[in-house]
């Protein structure tokens, strides 16, 4: 038996009181010198030396009551350290990097939690115990994709000394590394209007170019850049200093780390591989803080495809069908055709209208028009996002894919098109917009619905020499061409404005901007306000022309938005909240509407005017129908959360998880405080049972099984 490097452990059988001589006789005899530590009647031994024969120690002894045996834990103990403290000094260049990496990520994250503070409620961190799981989930997630983008380069360490084949491999994790923390980055500045993680619908939405942009949206492009200039030099140096030690080291236990990290993703049953797998330890709300652009953006290009949505088969087809139908007929529909004008207003909260809020602004002729109007106080959106919020208004389908729905595999799916709907009423459609063609879809849109003519900031004569903002035209010159559009259309028409002057940075017209210098409100407030200034000319005009009178005005908001920059309410009820407001000249009447209602009604709203009886596909109702007095309505927060809410209480539902999260009384309990998820209560039963049928009735029409 031989020990090789270890911890010798002697046991040496004998009197006590000879314990000391038979020692140095074992010493002097074996003619080597050890490191020696007594404790009672064991010896422990550190040999100094490579290679002991316990055999020849015994026989030059002649001591026939000792025992020398190897004590495993001590030896393997011994051995493991030895050898980690030599891999530790052979791979510690890998090893600092990914550290650096991880540092580099937490700054990040930090720099997000307090950018995007929620409030004052903080995230919903009250103490330090609320923190430590979202601490542990974070670091989680960073883990796992710095090791996912670190693979490549240490796997070409391990395989190969080719300096082209690691300079290769370097570029691509380089590039990799540079895109999660480009991500990472974007999204701090991004997450106040998008309100989740970078995901495939960022793809879509950040196809604007930004030709006209302000010097602030410039500011954080260029602060975007230079961060991801000065981390990709950064980066290749590390990686050129690791390649050119590389004979130092293969960087073995380096790679078994990356790789066993990054199986714990596809391991065990709580499904780590789902952004949102946190929910078993976090809020809701805290979810953005554990998670990884990256990650989420991975995840949401994989669930994009067809195969990932499942068929939440939560209860039997035909009790689904009695709580939730997509076949839908209108029971009061107007007797003339009336023309439909519809005004969808860009990041238009609830608060603007709100006379109890501090962010209500002055609004001279939407608030006189609501003295002669249907103002539908209890509205709710369907999304954070424009392309999900004007699928719901034009088609009354929600969109549960993370792309929109129009760029999807799914845009075959069954629907109402409303341009061919209402063509065969003799109806003209026209869809106007200030930016430039087909930003964030609309122009596809548009064609998937049927509308008849798209007219975009190029159709706008003299369009070069006009005022623009970082998205577009203002609106002024958008609506000017709109009215002389109009003037020129046969009736019956239906024409929609989608402004975006409301919309981030919100920039004013050099005259708006000296005309308010004065005012203090933040700037939101302000582009409302020249909104409503330019929708009181239009109306100005439009009062003293032929169709005036038989036409129908709508006005819905294409999603909430946080009405003080960097300042998001943490309120997963009033954060859906949007105007939803009706105006029919002929009729001249106030009405305070106080029911749930939803986007998903503007379209059976729409038909309704046009005197359609006829059956057709929407998850909504029309707005001219009696309305149920504690209707449910149907929110999505993010790629997996879904909401129903009505008249005093919201459910969350985690469609991964097929299970309820929370459950709030929000008018008793608007600090969300109390959970009453676990206790008995029949409403909450009944608005889970509502979600889930939704839920199933969207994913089976998506699979054309509806």
């Amino acid at each position: 038996t031989s020990i090789v490097s270890g911890v010798l452990t002697a046991f040496i059988h004998c009197f006590p009181f000879d314990i000391n001589s038979r020692l140095q006789a074992f010493i002097d005899v074996c003619g080597f010198r050890f490191s020696v530590k007594l404790s009672g009647r064991m010896v422990r031994l550190m040999p100094l030396c490579n290679k002991i024969s316990v055999a020849s120690i015994a026989s030059k002894m002649n001591i026939d009551t000792v025992y020398l045996l190897i004590k495993k834990p001590f030896f393997i103990k011994g051995y493991f350290l030895m050898h980690l403290n030599k891999a530790i000094a052979s791979e510690k260049k890998g090893l600092f990097l990914l550290l650096k990496l991880l540092i580099l990520l937490c700054l990040v994250k930090t720099f997000f939690l307090i950018y995007n503070n929620l409030g004052g409620n903080g995230w919903s961190i009250h103490e330090y115990k609320d923190a430590l799981p979202i601490i542990s989930w974070s670091l989680y997630y960073d883990a796992c994709m710095i090791s996912l983008v670190s693979l490549p380069f240490f796997i070409a360490l391990l395989i190969s000394n080719n300096r082209s084949i690691l300079k290769l491999a370097a570029i691509i994790s380089a590039g990799l590394t540079t895109l999660m923390l480009l991500l990472n980055i974007a999204d701090v500045f991004y997450f106040p209007f998008h309100r989740q993680r970078a995901d495939a619908d960022l793809l879509y939405v950040l196809r604007n170019p930004f030709n006209y942009g302000s010097s602030a949206a410039w500011l954080i492009i260029a602060a975007i850049l230079f961060a991801t200039i000065v981390c990709v030099k950064l980066l290749w140096a590390n990686y050129n200093h690791i390649i050119s030690s590389k004979k130092q080291s293969r960087f073995i236990a380096t790679n078994c780390i990356l790789l066993l990290v990054c199986c714990t993703l596809f391991v065990g049953s709580s499904k780590k591989i789902i952004p949102t797998a946190a929910l078993t330890s976090v809020d809701a709300v805290q979810i953005p803080l554990t998670q990884n652009s990256l990650h989420t953006f991975i995840y949401s290009l994989y669930r994009s495809k067809e195969s990932i949505i499942a068929d939440n088969n939560y209860m039997p087809i035909e009790k689904q069908q009695a709580l939730f139908s997509i076949n839908k007929q209108n029971s009061i529909a107007t007797g003339n055709a009336k023309n439909i004008v519809m005004f969808i207003m860009e990041s238009v909260p609830y608060d603007f209208f709100d006379t109890t809020s501090n962010y209500k602004p002055a609004l001279p002729f939407l608030d006189s028009l609501l003295n002669h109007a249907v103002f539908y106080k209890n509205a709710f959106s369907y999304s954070y996002n424009s392309n999900k919020g004007i699928t719901a208004m034009l088609t009354g389908l929600p969109t549960i894919t993370d792309i929109p729905l129009y760029h999807s595999g799914f845009a075959t799916i069954n629907k109402t098109n409303i341009g061919e709907v209402l063509r065969a009423k003799n109806y003209a459609s026209s869809f106007f917009i200030g930016d430039n063609y087909d930003d964030f879809g609309f122009a596809k849109c548009c064609k998937w619905t049927g509308i008849d003519n798209y007219y975009c900031m190029e159709d706008i004569p003299g369009f070069k020499k006009m005022e623009k903002h970082s998205m577009g035209l203002h609106d002024e010159y958008v609506l000017n061409f709109m009215q002389q559009k109009l003037a020129q259309q046969r009736q019956p028409f239906f024409a929609t404005q989608y402004n975006i002057s409301t919309h981030y940075p919100n920039e004013l017209p050099k005259a708006y901007q000296e005309k308010f210098k004065h005012i203090k409100i933040p700037a939101a407030l302000k582009t409302m306000m020249y909104y409503d200034d330019c929708l009181a000319r239009f109306f100005k005009q439009a009062s003293s022309t032929a169709w005036y009178n038989n036409t129908v005005f709508i006005f819905c908001s294409d999603h909430w938005a946080s009405p003080v920059s960097q300042k998001i309410k943490n309120n997963m009820v009033n954060s859906f909240r949007i105007p939803i407001i009706i105006f029919d000249p002929s009729q001249n009447k106030k009405q305070v509407i106080d029911n749930t209602v939803s986007q998903l009604d503007i379209m059976n709203t729409l038909l309704s005017y046009t005197g359609m009886q006829a059956s057709f596909i929407s998850y909504g109702y029309a707005l001219t129908d009696s309305l149920l007095n504690n209707r449910t309505v149907y929110t999505k927060i993010n790629n997996s959360i879904y909401q129903g809410i009505n008249n005093n209480y919201v459910v969350g539902f985690n469609s991964d998880e097929g299970k309820a999260i929370y459950a709030y009384e929000y008018k008793k309990d608007p600090d969300f405080k109390n959970n009453l998820l676990e206790q008995q209560n029949l409403t909450i039963d009944s608005l889970t049972k509502n979600i889930q049928a939704f839920l199933q009735t969207a994913t089976r029409h998506y699979k054309n099984k509806q």
